[in-house]
């Protein structure tokens, strides 16, 4: 298991999939220097 990210790190190559089945590379498709990532669990 990974560790946690702290100020400083960079951000690891993780692959995103939306439920339309179109999908984003982070960081490689980044338009900018910084970015927030927001995960939403929903209704479990």
């Amino acid at each position: 298991m990974a560790g946690k990210l702290v100020q400083g790190d960079r951000l690891p190559e993780i692959t995103l999939n939306f439920i339309d089945g179109s999908t984003v590379r982070l960081p490689n498709e980044m338009s900018g220097r910084y970015l927030i990532l927001l995960f939403y669990r929903g209704h479990w």
